[in-house]
């Protein structure tokens, strides 16, 4: 013990050595030759090591010295930037610097939390030992019973040895919804209940309800606490649809370490989010989640602070109950019940494959919706859990949950970054004293190095611009739910995100006329400074500057504003890839076929025969196989055949045969199951697609030209999107939507 104690002691004390020696480097005061000479003394340490991927020395030189670098802009920032003898522009000035303060800050965690990754294996099943009995609970509130019908089906057919309970937490018929005094809403609750209720009978599971939704989701959960008795508990979102190998993934970890709290696996999500839908990006970039789950948890999880994120995740029921359940202290109950948790010295572990598969929001409106819950969320841990302060955690736990909620303020930065060149060129605020020389010899080393090593630490999973464009869009909206927080972190309430909507034309989102006018008000500051470095060279050097960061925010709300023109979208499901072998006949051949994709309602199938080509409403039997396990002393995997009757609704003849877009006629519990395992059985499909969207990767000159492409298409989008505008009379300004309240 002392042993340990002592060379923990030497780490902390080599890490203040460094650290004193980086902020000494960073500093002095040097001529600028010998800054020139730093700088490129980096910029070799760091091309070496992005070279030489597999030293992990040279990849702790390369951070430190970024570090290193950073650290210098800003202290140049401090000392000979600032406009201390104008009473007018100082604040404005501070503003800017507290603003880049701010950034680099999250910089200089994300380097610390990513310094090194943990790449988990599958710890198998010990199936000698015994056998945890499991509970899955669903929780649900407005969500239609379309969107919740395949997680509760997918659910009761998790492959698992020992014994397994699945809930359906329902807070859409708690008693007060059931008696509302609007009786439209009572009755739709009603009839919502009697069909989740009919849905859990046909498949086994258990339903249940309470009296009302005190605490939200945290509520819900810790009610179903008292009602079951398993001994790890999986929580899945109502859209979140496990694979079959989940808990045979996931619990050997439990069976192997005691002291393990809960496992949290990937949010997968099937469908795009509305951004990468309206823009057209979906499988040409990475997720935008990706960066998240396929980077960032793995770096918290090297330092045991991988955290909750409220479904695909496993949990230690005598861990949740030390912690007195779910937090609900926030609305992002599940970051801050990990929080708890390690505080009591819980461990945490993050096995990263993806096996549940999700709805992302179907518009932009839900899409900030989302955002806003998880800014206040984070928001109200840092004002009232703050992990700086929480007893019981290390210093690695510590830095990285403050790097997760200090990233959430990024909206009341980010808005001041697109302010801060307008105040210049609008209002002649002189927010920055120097030229473009001074710009050059000091800012863009920072920025340079800083693009190379976000490009080493996250380039297979974020595009250059890609986080500056997402932080963009959403700080406009959630600036003001932001400030909210921070004046009353008790305030905010839990809103639920609606999902299955459709839209059924081409419009802007109703927030898009901010972004309009936030881009007209840039174009003209763009204008005016372009007139004024023509026509007063005495000002080029700042006004150069200024315009290189005004541009940038230009290009950013172009494609921000192309992100709002919501597309079509009327297909409420989505379909998965699945490339199962089939059979098919009609009343004139028999053939054998291929399922390409498949959702709850019908599947995109091609077939080999030409004899004769199907048409639209011609009616086709479809006989799928489902793998069995093999029986007791085979090693032969079975198929079992299904056969169901499907309407062709489109056909296309291939080379090589027919591609049939068919819907399923006479749906039952029997096809759902089916049909289900068909679209979402298998972890090696969303595997597949992660690897796909790595593979997207760009270099950094690639992915500034791809973005700048996308900017320009914005534009076309915005064109077009307009022209679709019906007239107000036309009534058809508003998308189709199914009928959902918020929480």
């Amino acid at each position: 013990m002392r042993n340990t104690h002592a060379v923990t002691w030497m780490k902390w004390l080599l890490a203040c050595v460094l650290i004193f020696t980086i902020i000494s480097l960073a500093t002095i005061k040097v001529s600028i030759e010998t800054h020139i000479w730093l700088t490129s003394s980096a910029f070799i340490v760091i091309a070496i090591s992005m070279l030489l991927k597999d030293k992990k020395t040279l990849q702790l030189a390369m951070l430190f010295t970024g570090a290193m670098i950073s650290i210098r802009y800003i202290w140049w920032r401090y000392t000979e930037t600032l406009p201390w003898e104008s009473n007018l522009d100082i604040p404005f000035a501070i503003a800017l610097l507290v603003t880049e303060i701010y950034g680099i800050t999250i910089y200089l965690l994300g380097m610390f939390v990513n310094v090194q990754q943990h790449e988990r294996e599958v710890t198998p099943i010990d199936e000698t030992k015994p056998l945890p009995t499991i509970d899955v609970f669903i929780p649900t509130y407005n969500e239609p019973v379309k969107v919740v019908s395949p997680t509760l089906t997918a659910a009761m057919q998790l492959k698992y040895p020992g014994q397994v309970n699945v809930w359906l937490l329902d807070d859409g018929g708690t008693a007060d919804k059931l008696n509302n005094p609007d009786l439209h809403l009572a009755e739709s609750a009603r009839q919502r209940t009697n069909e989740l209720k009919r849905l859990c009978q046909e498949l086994g599971a258990n339903y249940l309800s309470r009296t009302d939704n005190s605490q939200a989701k945290a509520g819900n959960i810790n009610n179903a606490m008292k009602h079951s008795q398993g001994e790890l508990i999986l929580i899945l979102d109502a859209d979140h649809v496990p694979t079959h190998d989940f808990l045979v993934n996931t619990i050997g970890m439990f069976q192997q370490q005691p002291n393990l709290g809960f496992v949290q696996t990937p949010h997968f999500f099937a469908t795009p989010n509305p951004i990468e839908r309206n823009l057209g990006i979906q499988d040409k970039v990475p997720g935008e989640n990706e960066m998240f789950y396929n980077r960032i948890l793995k770096g918290m999880d090297f330092w045991n602070a991988s955290f909750f994120c409220g479904s695909a995740a496993v949990i230690r029921r005598c861990a949740l109950d030390d912690v007195g359940g779910i937090s609900t202290k926030t609305i992002t109950e599940d970051a801050d019940t990990a929080l708890n948790m390690h505080a009591k010295g819980w461990d945490s572990a993050y096995l990263n494959i993806a096996m549940i598969a999700g709805l992302s929001p179907d518009t932009f409106g839900n899409y900030v919706t989302q955002r806003s819950r998880w800014a206040q969320g984070m928001i109200q841990i840092f004002m009232l859990n703050n992990p700086l302060l929480k007893r019981g955690l290390s210093m690695p736990q510590r830095l990285c949950y403050l790097n997760s909620t200090l990233f959430w303020f990024f909206p009341i930065f980010r808005t001041i970054y697109l302010i801060a060149p307008l105040c210049y060129l609008l209002f002649d605020l002189q927010i920055f004293v120097g030229n473009g020389l001074d710009f050059l010899t000091f800012a863009v080393p920072h920025l340079l190095i800083s693009l190379a090593i976000n490009q080493h630490l996250f380039g297979k999973t974020r595009n250059a611009l890609f986080s500056e464009f997402y932080e963009t869009i959403l700080s406009l909206y959630l600036l003001l739910p932001t400030l909210s927080a921070i004046v009353n972190p008790k305030k905010p309430s839990f809103t639920v995100t609606p999902k299955g909507e459709t839209t059924s034309h081409t419009h802007f989102s109703p927030l898009a006329p901010l972004l309009f006018g936030l881009l007209f008000i840039i174009s003209a500051a763009e204008a005016w400074g372009i007139y004024r470095i023509f026509n007063y060279p005495i000002e080029q050097g700042q006004l150069s500057v200024v315009l290189v960061f005004n541009t940038l925010n230009l290009i950013l709300c172009l494609a921000c504003l192309g992100a709002t023109a919501e597309r079509r979208q009327r297909r409420s499901e989505p379909r998965t890839q699945c490339q199962s072998p089939a059979y098919l006949t009609t009343n004139t051949m028999s053939t054998n076929a291929v399922i390409n994709d498949a959702s709850l309602n019908g599947a995109r199938i091609t077939i080999q025969s030409l004899e004769s080509q199907l048409k639209p409403n011609d009616v086709v039997e479809l006989t799928c196989y489902l793998k069995l396990p093999p029986k007791t002393g085979e090693s032969k995997v079975r198929l079992k055949p299904y056969r169901f009757s499907m309407k062709v609704h489109h056909s296309q003849l291939l080379a090589s045969g027919q591609m049939l877009s068919c819907e399923l006629l006479d749906a039952d519990t029997q096809s759902m199951k089916v049909l289900t395992s068909l679209a979402f059985s298998n972890s090696h499909t969303w595997t597949k697609r992660r690897l796909f969207e790595e593979q997207q990767e760009k270099g950094v000159l690639q992915a500034f030209i791809s973005f700048f492409k996308l900017s320009l298409k914005s534009c076309a989008l915005i064109s077009s999107t307009a022209k679709q505008q019906p007239k107000p009379s036309e009534g058809k300004g508003k998308p189709h939507h199914s009928t959902q309240d918020v929480r």
